[in-house]
């Protein structure tokens, strides 16, 4: 008998088109259009049918749950990740290998159907059944198995003509064991005991859990959930299958090393050298571009550089927003980037931001200053995750904390005119800041850092 390899992808976070980053720095979404190519091309001739169990774009938190306190931003974010799950699709498609997608929580389910909703739920392959199930989180965030998927489960553990089944789910059908109830369903025994106690149920197949579950078994029943996609080194696991055996699963990486290992970096400030001060205290309707700050990200990174946000908003220890909202002021940001030279490129790689007030702080949760430039925590965060170079590295900000930030992380410290820069530049006139450079702007900056780097070469 011929044994059926099976890909298995999940949580890939992906987005190029949507604005912005996952709000968690090791989900790398910017850089799943270069891995999910990468890992297709590495499947192909390896594996018989690829699925990939849910969270396939990273959508936004306005479009998930709109609040209608700020600007409406749903219809333009739906546009660009409509063009998100487009592009997924053409890849797929252009593989080769036949695939099977649900979704998961960090989907649009309306985009979902809409992109991919020609599938069938129940698909026979190879003498197996493949079962999906868009199952969804509820009250409380958790996971059930409700209405249609529940009908359609038990129709198919009923069916006496059915071949072996391999269930699709995004979320885990495993014991708790110390793990969070938003990953596991409510009823995950009671599913667990259906599917082995059915005898027809072989493979049970989910993501969500990031790090992963290796083999479960009761019965004939396998219950595994593979390591999320968008963290390094980017895993994806082959299962094997023989008659009704699961003979043996193996786990597989893309690259261990970041896209940007070695890359020179640029660490930029927010407000005062990418966007105005207005913003600061407010949702996005505030939030306005320098004019030249898309320019100039974008030819930083067409030059080789990586271009990572370093900015302080204590704006949220202050009581004015909450971190939600500080995220979506950063895909607003990025949206106007992306509309302003035409291409996504002009987003930054990452961005850190601190929330703390100290002594000023509304609630003690959010006095710690500890990680607030001009701490270099976050830039030393940055450099560690995407292993970048500190060698030809630079801070461009308008104030004297940025500056002073720089010289603790190991950069080269460039003071812009715009926001404060004219206020800070006059206050430092007697201080002696070790190698700084003064620009007007941005642009001018991104400008004198690329010829520098080019002389230097």
């Amino acid at each position: 008998m011929k044994s059926l390899k099976i890909g298995h992808i999940t949580d890939i976070h992906y987005r190029y088109y949507t604005p912005g980053s996952s709000h968690k720095h090791k989900n790398r979404s910017r850089e799943m259009p270069i891995m999910l190519e990468k890992v297709l091309q590495n499947l192909k001739g390896e594996i018989d049918i690829l699925v990939i169990t849910g969270d396939i774009i990273d959508t936004p938190g306005v479009v998930l749950k709109h609040n209608n306190y700020y600007m409406d931003l749903t219809t333009p974010f739906k546009k660009m990740i409509r063009k998100d799950y487009l592009a997924i699709r053409s890849l797929l498609d252009k593989s080769g290998i036949p695939w099977i997608i649900i979704p998961g929580n960090k989907d649009d389910p309306e985009l979902f159907s809409e992109i991919w909703g020609d599938q069938a739920l129940v698909r026979d392959f190879m003498g197996y059944r493949f079962i999906s199930f868009h199952d969804r989180q509820w009250e409380g965030g958790q996971p059930r198995r409700f209405d249609r998927e529940r009908k359609l489960m038990e129709t198919m553990l009923n069916d006496p003509e059915s071949p072996p089944q391999i269930h699709l789910q995004h979320f885990l059908c495993t014991p708790a064991n110390g793990i969070k109830l938003k990953h596991i369903y409510k009823e995950s025994e009671n599913l667990r005991k259906l599917c082995a106690r059915s005898g027809k149920v072989i493979l049970s197949l989910s993501g969500h859990y990031h790090p992963g579950i290796k083999e479960y078994k009761i019965n004939e029943t396998s219950w595994i959930s593979a390591p999320a996609f968008c963290a390094k080194p980017h895993p994806y696991l082959i299962h094997e299958l023989k008659g009704r055996s699961l003979v043996k699963t193996r786990r597989l990486e893309v690259q261990k090393r970041s896209i940007h290992k070695n890359k020179p970096v640029v660490f930029l400030d927010r407000d005062g050298v990418i966007s105005t001060l207005s913003s600061y205290t407010t949702g996005p309707e505030k939030m306005e571009l320098i004019p030249g700050a898309a320019q100039a990200i974008w030819n930083l990174k067409e030059a080789g550089f990586a271009v990572v946000v370093n900015t302080n908003q204590s704006c949220i220890g202050l009581g004015y927003v909450p971190e939600s909202i500080v995220l979506l002021n950063h895909e607003y940001m990025c949206y106007l980037l992306t509309s302003e030279t035409g291409t996504p490129e002009s987003q930054p790689d990452a961005i850190y931001f601190s929330s703390g007030a100290g002594k000023k702080a509304v609630h003690p949760d959010y006095s710690d200053t500890s990680i607030a430039k001009p701490s270099p925590v976050l830039l030393n965060k940055a450099v560690s995750l995407l292993g970048l170079n500190r060698k030809h590295g630079w801070m461009i900000g308008d104030r004297e904390g940025d500056l002073i930030c720089a010289i603790n992380g190991k950069v080269t410290p460039l003071l812009v005119r715009t926001g404060d820069g004219r206020i800070t530049e006059k206050n430092i006139k007697d201080k002696k800041i070790p190698n700084l450079v003064i620009k007007n702007n941005i642009l001018e900056a991104s400008e004198f850092i690329i010829n520098n780097f080019k002389s230097q070469k």
